[in-house]
């Protein structure tokens, strides 16, 4: 097995350890006083991301996710997505389902829980109007938002109480904001970007594609798997493919190979769920189908890509990132059904779309169906 290389960043736009050098490469460039450095070990690389400057925010738990075959390797003792978030062997949980993002009530964890509604808060623009709303004065917020069905989403007033909480979780991204509104647009996964990814405002959507109920007609649940493979992975012979595993639509299921750019695990799981956003979209606005769609990825990379990370990018961003060839559309795709339930929650419930993030090779039937798929996809190459 190959040496593991870890990527320390004491200093840069976020700080934590990281298992490949773009991830750091894309924290510290152009950085003024970036500081990052290269070990061979967890520790040493460790020691020093969390010696970070004051001046770094805590990293917001997203790296450039593993090849397969490191990802299984590594089940056992493996990096987490920020400085905090190390876990050796041991799954964790607090919930048994999502964090539903329509809830009335969301808790924030002070020491003494107390309710805040994530609709009620105003805009915090300076000092002065935060205190006017029960803000204290340079007050910061910790969002955590959750892929992970078995962990709930959370904001914290303090960042040592946040640590705790994160520590050891994965499918999960958290980040620093300014205020409680922001925290909880983090957490809900809302944006005032979605509708410049679209094209259109948000009139034009809802002219275009409102739908009502039929009497009589019941919308049903529709669980989707989305899967990568890449044989031979990283090597100039490999052959990679996608699945796409639609549980109560069996006939929809998806099987390809990866046919355009570099063949990778990556570039696989991220096709894989831009196909099954394209039939999702078929089906819900030509087909008129009454479903509402899970998609389940064992991609975290994926799963957070598309909960959180993609709102702190623009359109010119997107394309400055690694495999923006496919992260560009699929972020489209991806905007356009979750405003599509949005604005149709009178038929198909106010639990907002997003994608779960599920443990590979963990057991899960519908997760074995895709990684099927996948591999008869690559085989196609």
């Amino acid at each position: 097995m190959a040496k593991s290389s870890f990527y320390a960043v004491r200093n840069g736009r976020s700080t934590g350890v990281f298992n490949n050098w773009e991830t750091c490469k894309s924290l510290v460039d152009g950085f003024p006083g970036a500081r990052y450095k290269k070990f061979s070990t967890m520790a040493e690389a460790r020691s020093f991301a969390e010696q970070g400057s004051s001046n770094s925010r805590p990293s917001s738990s997203f790296r450039e996710p593993q090849s397969r075959q490191a990802h299984r390797e590594s089940q056992s003792s493996r990096i987490g997505y920020g400085p905090h978030t190390m876990r050796s062997g041991r799954s964790a949980g607090e919930r048994t389902g999502p964090y539903d993002s329509q809830n009335t009530n969301l808790k924030l964890k002070t020491g003494s829980s107390r309710e805040m509604s994530p609709t009620r808060s105003p805009t915090m623009k300076n000092n002065q109007e935060s205190r006017r709303n029960g803000q204290k004065a340079n007050q910061r917020f910790y969002g955590v938002k959750s892929s992970n069905p078995n962990v709930e989403s959370k904001i914290f007033e303090n960042w040592s109480e946040c640590q705790r909480y994160v520590s050891g979780k994965s499918g999960i991204s958290f980040k620093k904001l300014d205020s409680l509104e922001e925290a909880q647009n983090f957490v809900n996964g809302t944006s005032s970007k979605d509708f410049d990814f679209i094209g259109q405002n948000r009139e034009q959507f809802t002219a275009k594609y409102s739908r009502t109920l039929e009497e009589g007609a019941v919308v049903q649940d529709c669980n989707v798997y989305c899967d990568g493979s890449a044989l031979s992975n990283g090597t100039r012979s490999s052959r990679a493919g996608y699945g796409v595993y639609f549980e109560q639509e069996g006939g929809a299921n998806i099987s390809e190979p990866l046919r355009e750019g570099a063949q990778t695990n990556n570039r696989a799981e991220i096709q894989a769920v831009s196909s099954a956003l394209d039939q999702i979209w078929t089906n819900l606005t030509d087909n008129k189908r009454n479903l509402k769609y899970q998609i389940k990825t064992d991609s975290e990379y994926v799963a957070k890509l598309l909960n959180d990370r993609y709102m702190g990018y623009d359109v010119r961003k997107l394309g400055q990132l690694p495999n923006s060839d496919l992260i560009g559309p699929l972020v489209q795709k991806f905007v356009k059904v979750k405003k599509f339930y949005e604005i149709n929650e009178k038929v198909f419930g106010s639990s907002k779309f997003h994608i779960e993030w599920v443990r590979g090779h963990a057991g899960d039937a519908g997760n074995e169906k895709a990684d099927e798929l996948a591999r008869l996809g690559a085989s196609k190459s």
